[in-house]
């Protein structure tokens, strides 16, 4: 059994609600929220499985890290448009 603790599952729903609803109605805001979410998840996850599996814990890492590329590219483009 994976022990993870009680606030990653809570944020995780959450995250995932957030998704869902920026689905529905493509709004900026939820998108840059979701972005931020999903990184956290899987830093978070990363961290868990740091001691366990490494290669696992750098590709989580890894997806995090072009996640926040990817927001921090979002963000720009909306600037300057």
């Amino acid at each position: 059994m994976k022990n993870r603790p009680l606030w990653f599952y809570i944020f995780s729903v959450v995250a995932l609600s957030i998704s869902v609803l920026n689905i529905f109605t493509h709004a900026a805001f939820l998108r840059i929220v979701t972005m931020i979410c999903l990184a956290v998840v899987m830093v978070s996850l990363g961290t868990f499985e740091l001691k366990k599996n490494r290669k696992m814990a750098f590709a989580l890492f890894g997806v995090a890290v072009f996640q926040v590329f990817v927001l921090a590219e979002m963000i720009y483009v909306a600037v300057t448009k």
